[in-house]
């Protein structure tokens, strides 16, 4: 299965890597951005489209917006050995490389678009049902336990309508992919989460402490969803879903 999920990812990667159905994100675009990890991850985190960090560097998830989801991630997840080293490092460099090399090893990580919208601006209808495909494709190619969508665009993309995030955050989605080779649906729990960006113009992280604000909020539904996912896998594995 390792194989095969890697071998569709590469196969999707090369086949979308100069795909030009957007004209306006050809243009505001400087490459595709893919997405990375785990093609056998438990977790696929879906968000909403790369960024200009994002977009020069080729990876999701990165610059201030990523180094907060990492740390919110960090905070929510369940207590374990690897974990606690890293959070000995403190805030630095250091620090998000050594926990974003960690999460790869469990989490998948993707937009709902893969290129940048000119000044970030949110992805259109057409845009996201353009690369909606690749997306289910994906998501069937790693086959997680658990489905994360950050914030109202990636949530709305995989629910078929419209959702309201500050609403139904913490929600759990029963969702349907269909499957590229028999067309058939095939059922993922997915969270609906707060977009980090969204977190990051809150500003209210101080108060995580006081446990208050929205990324409190963000860290209690993670926490909620990760341990979803560690009663599934002992439930279908006899075992928690860190214990290799």
């Amino acid at each position: 299965m390792e194989t095969c999920g890697k071998h569709a990812l590469i196969e999707l990667s090369e086949e979308y890597d100069g795909c030009e159905k957007c004209p306006l994100l050809v243009k505001s675009r400087t490459q595709v951005v893919f997405g990375g990890g785990s093609s056998t991850a438990p977790i696929v985190i879906v968000g909403e489209a790369p960024g200009a960090e994002e977009d020069e560097e080729g990876a999701v998830f990165i610059g201030d917006c990523g180094q907060l989801f990492m740390d919110v991630i960090a905070k929510a997840w369940p207590p374990c050995p690897e974990m606690a080293e890293i959070s000995k490092i403190g805030e630095d460099k250091t620090y998000f490389h050594r926990l974003r090399d960690y999460l790869d090893e469990y989490i998948f990580w993707t937009n709902t678009g893969l290129c940048r919208p000119e000044d970030n601006r949110t992805p259109t209808a057409t845009e996201v049902k353009n690369c909606l495909d690749r997306l289910h494709r994906s998501i069937y190619a790693v086959d997680p336990v658990l489905i994360i969508a950050a914030g109202k665009v990636a949530a709305s993309a995989l629910v078929g309508k419209s959702v309201a995030i500050t609403e139904k955050r913490g929600r759990i989605f029963d969702i349907a992919i269909p499957s590229p080779v028999t067309g058939n649906p095939v059922r993922y729990p997915m969270l609906a989460i707060l977009h980090p960006s969204y977190l990051l113009r809150q500003g209210d992280q101080k108060l995580v402490k006081k446990k208050q604000g929205v990324t409190y909020q963000t860290i209690k539904d993670l926490e909620y969803g990760f341990g979803l996912v560690d009663q599934l896998y002992r439930d279908a594995y006899g075992r928690p879903f860190l214990e290799k």
